[in-house]
């Protein structure tokens, strides 16, 4: 038996966030934290959050039995402590006990156990990375002990409890509404709509669908104490054009910027004394994903030539703020070296020779409608697609953007029949471990509510390698090598076009002298806004609070 007790960190990490509304005054000790978010929320479930902004919220809301650090190891959090049995296919985990929930009650075993048999039951992408998890034999041995038992060996699993928002079970049963779940109803669902059941360093005080958010910190708040300075309250707005967030920005209504600004006008801010400008790179992986059950992209020809026809130089660094390119699913910072990965440089000629091989005719090609899904309130998106489907419009290929509500994109991915042909997106990595991005690639990933749940692709050898892998020491360089060939393969075939991992770029008032300034770990964990420290006393702060 291996036992794991790592002291709980408290502290490490700077992270930011978001705002909107007004203060009449400012006040010192109850400083605003105010910033805008471009993409609609459309859930308040940690069980089914996908974009940044739901990932940033229910991040602040709820906690989880592990928390993520930037160089992408994981500390304990509600758990002190766990074991593992020498199998390495059950895990126990052993609680703190002066975590509460937001309602006052302790957070105990049987709201772990509820919380992971609810995400292993409703659809969405977190019961995905703790696929391995038997529902059926979660065991709850006392209020402060919980056990999990994995079908398989799964080397991500501790990485993927991330994920897992510890919610209150009492709560939710006592709002559960007529659903298909049996004597759980609807699981809290539309409780969640609105509302929050977490244990988190904030709650929910106000939502308005379209409109944004108000969290307010939790007083009973014990796993990591706010210090002055800290917001006590965040609001976020949602403000669907990049260039109108700016403008909020420079007017001073919000703090920070959650959304790095378009090249030309960082220079605004960089320009401007009263703004710092951080950057830093990120494990934000952007794809154009295929769903490569539709013909043509049933054919590696036709998908090798969109790769090729793909600007990925000019999208990288022209629509976003640079990054570096990405060689197949996984980034080299997390899979490490690995030499011979096809690649395919932006070059139409080889691109209309790969059309040229393709098995449909000219005119067949020009019979298939191909939509490139952009999600709605992302100018970026759109502008990626623009500049990929009027270069495959050059080789022959009958493509068209089609602006999509992000829930409608991730709920069209889970049927073949309806998965949109491209959507372009980022994969934050929420798990820093290379076998969720490569699983996407086998049947292991299919039909998963993510744009990448519709590519719909396998080949055998490649599942044959990630099994393999599966069963070694998590870390080992067998291990690695064995995702390294996988990574090949898939890119051989081009599945999907490989576009960069990016550069954020984060604009802040100078006011704000504790914000996020690296990755953290996994999906916007630098975005803890507890984390955050105003200088309550510059003038700028005074003047901005009341705005």
């Amino acid at each position: 038996m291996k036992a794991f007790s790592i002291t709980a960190a408290l502290a490490a990490f700077a992270l930011v966030s978001a705002i909107a509304p007004a203060t009449v005054r400012a006040d010192a000790a109850k400083p605003v934290l105010r910033a805008g978010l471009t993409l609609e929320v459309s859930t308040l479930d940690p069980a089914r959050a996908t974009n940044y902004g739901e990932n940033i919220i229910v991040l602040n809301v709820y906690d989880m039995l592990v928390m993520p650090m930037p160089d992408n190891t994981v500390v304990p959090w509600i758990a002190k402590s766990w074991d593992v049995s020498d199998d390495r296919k059950t895990y126990t985990f052993h609680l703190r006990d002066d975590v509460l929930f937001h309602d006052g009650k302790p957070v105990e075993a049987d709201d772990i156990a509820f919380s992971m048999r609810r995400v292993l039951t409703l659809p969405g992408l977190v019961g995905g990375y703790l696929r391995n998890v038997d529902k059926d034999k979660i065991e709850v041995v006392d209020p402060r002990t919980v056990r999990f038992n994995l079908k398989e060996v799964d080397p991500t699993f501790i990485r993927a409890l991330v994920n897992l928002k510890i919610l209150n079970g009492k709560l939710l049963m006592a709002n559960k509404a007529e659903g298909q779940y049996g004597e759980f109803g609807d699981y809290g669902v539309k409780y969640l709509q609105s509302k929050d059941a977490g244990s988190g360093p904030y709650y929910i005080a106000d939502f308005k669908a379209g409109e944004g958010i108000t969290l307010k910190a939790f007083e009973g708040y014990k796993l990591r104490p706010f210090e002055p300075g800290a917001p006590v309250e965040v609001k976020l707005r949602i403000i669907p054009e990049i260039v109108t967030l700016e403008n909020k920005m420079l007017a001073g209504e919000f703090d920070v910027s959650l959304v790095s600004p378009s090249p030309p006008r960082v220079k605004i801010f960089a320009d401007n004394p009263k703004f710092a400008v951080d950057q830093w790179p990120t494990l934000n992986n952007y794809y154009v994903v295929m769903n490569t059950t539709k013909p043509p992209l049933d054919d590696v020809n036709v998908r090798k030539a969109i790769s090729h026809a793909f600007d990925a130089s000019t999208a990288m660094n022209k629509i976003y703020s640079g990054g570096i390119r990405l060689k197949g699913p996984v980034p080299e910072a997390l899979l490490g070296k690995c030499e011979g990965i096809a690649t395919y440089e932006y070059d139409m000629k080889k691109a209309a020779e790969y059309i040229a091989k393709s098995k449909y005719s000219a005119d067949d090609l020009k019979k298939f409608k191909l939509e490139y899904a952009s999600t709605a309130g992302s100018e970026p998106f759109e502008k990626v697609g623009l500049l990929l489907t009027l270069n495959l419009k050059r080789i022959g290929l009958n493509a068209e953007v089609k602006t999509v509500r992000w829930t409608d994109i991730v709920a069209a991915q889970t049927k073949p029949e309806s998965a949109y042909p491209f959507v372009f997106f980022y994969d934050s990595a929420r798990v820093r471990h290379p076998s969720p991005l490569l699983s996407f690639y086998t049947k292991k990933g299919w039909g998963a509510p993510y744009p990448s749940g519709g590519i719909y692709w396998e080949n055998p050898e490649v599942t044959a390698l990630m099994d393999k892998a599966s069963l070694l020491p998590d870390g080992a360089p067998e291990q690695y090598a064995l995702y390294c060939e996988a990574q090949k393969k898939i890119a051989a075939e081009a599945p999907a076009i490989f576009a960069h991992n990016d550069i954020r770029v984060q604009p802040r008032w100078k006011y704000l002298v504790k914000a996020a300034k690296q990755d953290g770990g996994s999906s916007q964990y630098e975005y803890r806004f507890e984390t955050f420290r105003f200088d309550t006393k510059d003038p700028d702060f005074v003047a901005n609070q009341s705005k």
